[in-house]
């Protein structure tokens, strides 16, 4: 849009991927690890599907997810293969919640739900969620006070 510039873009939390992390870490330690009478092929064929689950299991959760804030809408897109994008535009937005869990809280991470009138977006696993969700409330706030107290030209 004319005018308009990327105030930031909100990161996941590395919580986000912890199950393909652990399967990268099964995958690493098993062939080191004898159970019974296995041979070590057998191990490493299991290393070998551990670690094409946890690249399927990053894709599936990232699925190119991209959560842009500029001044003057939030932008959502998802997809790899296929692109879902959806925008909504700050004007609109009516409010922002944060959403943490205890460990959110400890790990700064949590889920930032954004309202206009009839939808709600859910942005989970964000990376210091207060912060992303001040950042749209300032954004809000300086599309809220142009409309209110428009410059006047003489």
């Amino acid at each position: 849009m004319e005018g308009e510039e990327v105030i930031c873009e909100a990161r996941f939390h590395y919580m986000l991927y912890w199950l393909p992390m652990l399967l990268v870490l099964l995958a690493v330690v098993l062939p080191f690890i004898s159970i019974g009478e296995d041979t070590l092929k057998l191990r490493l064929i299991f290393s070998g599907v551990f670690l094409v689950l946890a690249a399927l299991w990053y894709l599936v959760i990232n699925n190119g997810k991209k959560f842009v804030l500029t001044n003057k809408r939030i932008i959502l897109k998802t997809g790899i293969i296929m692109r879902n994008s959806k925008e909504l535009m700050l004007r609109k937005c009516e409010s922002i919640n944060v959403r943490q869990s205890i460990l959110g809280r400890i790990l700064n991470y949590g889920d930032v739900i954004v309202s206009t009138g009839e939808e709600k977006d859910v942005f989970k696993y964000i990376w210091n969620p207060m912060g992303f969700s001040t950042k749209v409330n300032e954004q809000i706030d300086k599309i809220s006070s142009m409309n209110s107290h428009p410059e006047q030209i003489n």
